[in-house]
C-alpha cells in the first residue's frame, strides 16, 4: 500500500467520522420521531462503508452508483429530520409550505 492509498483512506474515516457524530449530535438536539440518535450515526457509518466497499472490492462499479450509496445515511436522515419537525399535520392546498409556516394575517 501506498502513502496516498493510507492517506486518503484516513481522510475518508475521519470524514464518516464526523458526519456521524454531526448526526448524532442534530438528532439529539431536533429529537427525531423514527428511531433514536444512536441508529441514525450507525447508519451513516453503515452506508459509507458499503460505498468504501463497493469502490474497492469491484474496480469497475460506477463512480456515481458508489457516492449514492454514500449519500444516501445522510440523505434519510435529513428526510426524517424535516418530517420530524414539520410534524403530521394536514396540508393546506390553499397555501405555499413557506406560508404555512407565517402567523395568520387578517390583512390577506
Amino acid at each position: 500500500m501506498s502513502v496516498t492509498t493510507v492517506l486518503s483512506g484516513g481522510v475518508a474515516a475521519a470524514l464518516v467520522a464526523v458526519a456521524a457524530a454531526l448526526v448524532y449530535r442534530d438528532a439529539t438536539r431536533v429529537g427525531v420521531d423514527l428511531g433514536s440518535p444512536l441508529s441514525w450515526a450507525a447508519f451513516v457509518v453503515v452506508t459509507s462503508c458499503v460505498a468504501a466497499s463497493t469502490a474497492i472490492l469491484v474496480p469497475d462499479a460506477p463512480l456515481p452508483g458508489v457516492l449514492v450509496v454514500a449519500a444516501l445515511g445522510p440523505l434519510l436522515y435529513l428526510l426524517e429530520r424535516d418530517d420530524s419537525m414539520h410534524g403530521d399535520g394536514p396540508a393546506d392546498p390553499t397555501r405555499l409550505p413557506s406560508e404555512s409556516e407565517r402567523a395568520e394575517d387578517p390583512d390577506e
